[in-house]
């Protein structure tokens, strides 16, 4: 069947609406797209500094740990000079006791001192030992933690430079939308947004051999014919949004 010249000028309108709501969902999509980006820059940031700030709190622990283990070897120090100064003392004492059992009594002391201080002594060597690994560790994570903040602060320099040139990429888009938005009449305006709103911000679909793009349900038969032929601009009966024949649209 021929169309008469009408009919060729209706189908040739709803082809550019067509066409219009198309590239409007396009720059929609984009719109959408760069919002959701710029909403996690923060987040994004935040999480950064959250794992740095995790790493300096293990680094933190080290450096608490080797303290308490210097802190334990000058008690130990302490310790050790207290205690052989008493042995000195007792050694003294064996000189001036009378008795034989004061004697005796004062060499055992003597003795529990002195294995009192060799006690310390093996204390101490290996407290000595835990500090020099510790300091070993310490001195890595400290050489770690100053990469990553390297690593991080470029990593959110990035971040931001990637958000500002989005907020650019969006200013832009607001700019072509505005002008889109234009082309179309204040009834098929009110149209699109009533569809964006069902639509969850997607008010445009494409049919490809009959099956919508965005709900994946295929036409029914009746349906595809009425669309093909763009007499009027029509919605998906399974998801509610305009559709378009996208094979019929020269510039999608």
């Amino acid at each position: 069947m021929r169309l008469s010249e009408s009919d060729k000028k209706m189908s040739t309108s709803i082809k550019e609406s067509l066409s219009t709501l198309a590239a409007l969902q396009r720059i929609d999509g984009e719109r959408a797209s760069i919002d959701e980006s710029l909403s996690g820059v923060e987040a994004s940031i935040n999480a950064l500094s959250e794992q740095l700030g995790t790493f300096e709190a293990q680094v933190n622990e080290g450096m608490g740990n080797l303290d308490a283990l210097k802190k334990r070897y000058r008690q130990d120090e302490s310790d050790l000079k207290s205690i052989e100064s008493a042995i000195v003392k007792g050694e003294g004492k064996l000189h001036a006791v009378k008795t034989n059992k004061e004697y005796q009594s004062t060499l055992k002391e003597i003795e529990e001192f002195k294995q009192k201080a060799s006690a310390t002594e093996d204390q101490m060597l290996t407290v000595l030992d835990n500090i020099e690994e510790a300091e070993k560790q310490v001195a890595i994570l400290k050489d770690d933690l100053i990469d990553m903040q390297g690593e991080i602060e470029e990593q959110q320099a990035t971040i931001r430079k990637q958000a500002e040139e989005h907020r650019g990429k969006l200013e832009e888009l607001n700019r072509k939308r505005d002008s889109v938005w234009g082309q179309l009449d204040a009834k098929m305006q009110k149209t699109y947004e009533r569809a964006r709103h069902q639509g969850n911000g997607v008010a445009v679909t494409a049919i490809v051999d009959g099956v919508c793009q965005v709900c994946r349900m295929n036409l029914p038969p009746q349906a595809y014919i009425e669309l093909m032929r763009m007499n009027n601009v029509q919605m998906c009966p399974a998801c509610q949004r305009l559709m378009y024949p996208q094979a019929m649209i020269d510039d999608i």
